[in-house]
């Protein structure tokens, strides 16, 4: 099985247009997200997958609205069909180690969700994604971009110092060199494929990715069977 673990739903895209994107690339299932804004509208997004075997649906939240954000993760759960969290420090304005975030990492938790986290330079620095992972290690986290582009560095040392992350290949996948180093620091089996589609086609990350040469062995675990067993598919 081949899995992407973010795609947006963007402006003039539907769950048909995301998912011939995907066959593209040979991809069977993609994590599908809102479009990202201030508040997202993760209702939509749960409208969107609904039926849609192939499509698994992540939420995102705005953590500066406290209580009910929390209250529409856990709505997005357990009455949407949604099964995860992505946080967007960079567009919603806030530091990703800062308390704001706790409560929905607290949810996260007990709901037993991964959480998809945006990172790159401040306010969501690899180094603070470290922290908040360290305070939550039961809680599957895949930090998307590696810290693309500046901080691919840092984004490993995190990874390395709290098992409980994963390094997402979205958008480094266009400068790969980044994603053979984790592979060599961490092993494939902490890493994952993510393409950021539709702004960059997911045929064209999957094809960078496997210029690298990784083998065999590495590419089905890049590829799918790293995100199959955090989604809970295997």
């Amino acid at each position: 099985m081949r899995m992407d673990f973010e795609i947006y739903l963007a402006p003039g895209y539907s769950a048909t247009d995301i998912l011939a994107l995907e066959d593209r690339a040979g991809i069977d299932v993609a994590v599908l997200m809102p479009r990202i804004q201030e508040r997202c509208d993760n209702e939509g997004l749960a409208k969107a997958v609904r039926g849609q075997k192939r499509l698994i649906g992540c939420a995102c939240p705005n953590p500066n609205y406290g209580p009910p954000a929390v209250e529409e993760l856990d709505r997005a759960v357990r009455e949407w069909g949604l099964k995860g969290l992505k946080l967007m420090a960079a567009v919603q304005r806030y530091f990703i180690d800062s308390p704001v975030v706790n409560p929905l990492m607290d949810k996260a938790r007990e709901l037993s969700i991964p959480v998809t986290i945006h990172s790159g330079g401040p306010p969501c620095h690899p180094t603070d994604i470290g922290k908040l992972a360290a305070r939550y290690p039961e809680v599957t986290i895949i930090m998307d971009h590696m810290g693309y582009p500046g901080y691919t560095a840092e984004a490993v040392e995190a990874a390395r110092q709290r098992p409980n992350i994963f390094l997402g290949t979205t958008r480094i996948a266009m400068e790969p060199a980044g994603i053979r180093a984790a592979v060599q620091a961490l092993g494939p089996e902490r890493v994952v494929f993510g393409s950021n589609g539709p702004s960059i086609w997911p045929d064209l990350a999957l094809e960078s990715v496997h210029r690298l040469g990784l083998g065999a062995e590495a590419e089905s675990l890049i590829f799918g069977e790293n995100l199959a067993r955090i989604y809970g598919l295997k």
